[in-house]
């Protein structure tokens, strides 16, 4: 036995991602990586004080390095096999993963200019 978890096996997907996929596969690439950002992330808020934004899924303040880190290499999240298939998106693996960072990157200046702001209060402190 591995000891792997079966969201970190290539094969396995979590509930989530599967799903997640089922709902963006007839999206374009831009509507189908925000679409897919909003539902495994949960952004619900941005800091006063600090670039970050508030993680409802994950209960932490995520700041821009550790999303795309998330976004792009954690296999519970792995948001290039999750919008993998829409229309308009690369065939070749590093011509995706780069279209789905430069997507993750605008979406995220988006969130940080929209989302309403919140102090930590009661909430985890930011690093």
């Amino acid at each position: 036995m591995s000891g792997r978890s079966p969201a970190t096996s290539l094969n396995v997907r979590t509930a989530a991602q599967r799903a997640c996929r089922r709902r963006v596969r007839q999206l374009d690439l831009s509507t189908a990586v925000r679409r897919a950002v909003d539902g495994l992330f949960r952004f619900s808020h941005r800091a006063n004080n600090a670039k970050a934004l508030w993680s409802q899924s994950g209960a932490v303040w995520l700041g821009r390095t550790t999303f795309l880190h998330w976004a792009l290499d954690d296999s519970s999240i792995d948001i290039p096999w999750v919008i993998a298939g829409v229309s308009d998106t690369p065939e070749h693996a590093v011509e995706l993963r780069a279209a789905v960072k430069s997507e993750l990157t605008d979406y995220w200046a988006d969130l940080l200019g929209a989302l309403p702001r919140k102090s930590t209060g009661n909430w985890l402190p930011l690093p």
